[in-house]
């Protein structure tokens, strides 16, 4: 009889286990879970696919499993606590019985959480994510653009520019926004390259809104503010605009287009740079969002940290510079397994356009309109 107990309870304990490496593989990894589950993949996948993640969640699920059935076969453990009056004796194994239920509850809270988060959002990110897998580019910085010399320039962010990409009717256009000095953002890569001023100098650093509409992008092209970007927004309904915020002051910057324009929230498309930078975006109301790479520490790229992040979250998608595939395509495939959309800036030749997306790239940032 008592053989049989334990062979009951240690069946219990795996059980458990395997109940508890479930739930800590979907509140770990929620995005990358509902990824599978989505295209009728199955669950096989799931642990071919991050099989150290669920022996890692089996495993901790099996410590307090062994721990509950060797109390369960020696039912006399008890502690005995002495208060002033009485003498109380508590129970191992209803202790951890109820230690057992708050980890199986706090997972499962977590996972209901996550995953109705995911899924009020899905429709949404889908559908960004489809139109750029169709579009396959995203223009840089407004995109190329030919000056009066006949020379081609670009990370302009100019209405010239923009207004190339808005008559080809582009649906995605990348655009990098700094503060003037007086707290106005508008659209430049940078002050001391990019900026001529009105007496024909380049500038030395920031401008105040006034001066920097009397002056000129590397000489040639006329200056646009936000405000410019936010009305050509709402003249094309297709359009939208991936934000490369400049300077220190990111989120700032990305709390001001939220107040000023939250009717145009769900088009605007942030590039946060750090991980930590999420759910301060997320606060202010944004939902699609890309994580670029550019700015990220060495420990931030790592395995590990991009996958705790990244397969748990739904981005856009994850976007890196041309130099971070140079490393025989071991980085870029890692990333490719958060199951997250990626694109690579900046690619302005065709056949190299081709090559990324044949090995899994969804689209690439480029200054050639195609």
């Amino acid at each position: 009889m008592k053989k049989t107990r334990i062979i009951i309870y240690s069946a219990g304990a795996i059980l458990y286990a395997v109940i508890f490496a479930c739930l800590f593989e979907f509140s770990r990894r929620t995005a990358y879970v509902w990824s599978f589950l989505e295209e009728d993949s199955g669950i096989g996948r799931i642990v071919s696919g991050d099989t150290k993640m669920i022996l890692t969640g089996f495993a901790l699920g099996m410590i307090p499993g062994i721990i509950t059935v060797l109390l369960a076969a020696r039912v006399r453990a008890y502690w005995t606590l002495r208060l002033r009056t009485r003498t109380v004796r508590i129970s191992a194994l209803v202790v951890m019985l109820i230690v057992n239920a708050l980890a199986l509850l706090y997972l499962g809270s977590d996972v209901f959480i996550s995953s109705r988060r995911y899924l009020s959002e899905r429709e949404q990110i889908d559908n960004i994510r489809n139109m750029l897998a169709r579009e396959q580019r995203i223009y840089h910085a407004g995109g190329g653009v030919t000056g009066p010399d006949g020379i081609v320039y670009n990370y302009t962010n100019s209405r010239e520019a923009f207004q190339q990409s808005l008559d080809r009717d582009e649906k995605f256009v990348e655009l990098d926004f700094r503060f003037t000095t007086d707290g106005e953002l508008v659209c430049i890569h940078n002050w001391k390259k990019d900026f001529v001023k009105p007496d024909g100098t380049l500038a030395e650093g920031q401008v105040s809104l006034e001066e920097f509409l009397q002056g000129k992008i590397q000489g040639h092209f006329t200056p646009m503010t936000v405000e410019e970007v936010a009305g050509a927004m709402r003249e094309h309904p297709d359009l939208h605009i991936v934000v490369d915020l400049k300077g220190d002051d990111v989120i700032e910057g990305y709390r001001v287009l939220a107040q000023k324009y939250p009717d145009l929230m769900p088009r605007l498309i942030p590039q946060f740079y750090h991980a930590v930078q999420f759910d301060y975006l997320y606060g202010l109301g944004y939902r699609a969002m890309i994580f670029t790479l550019y700015r990220t520490s060495e420990w931030e790229r790592s395995e590990a940290s991009l996958n705790s992040f990244a397969m748990r979250q739904m981005l856009v998608g994850i976007t890196m510079g041309t130099y971070r595939i140079d490393d025989g395509g071991t980085f870029l495939r890692q990333v490719l397994k958060t199951r997250q959309p990626v694109y690579i800036h900046t690619v302005d030749d065709p056949a190299r356009q081709q090559e990324l997306f044949d090995i899994g790239v969804s689209a690439v940032y480029t200054n050639v309109l195609a």
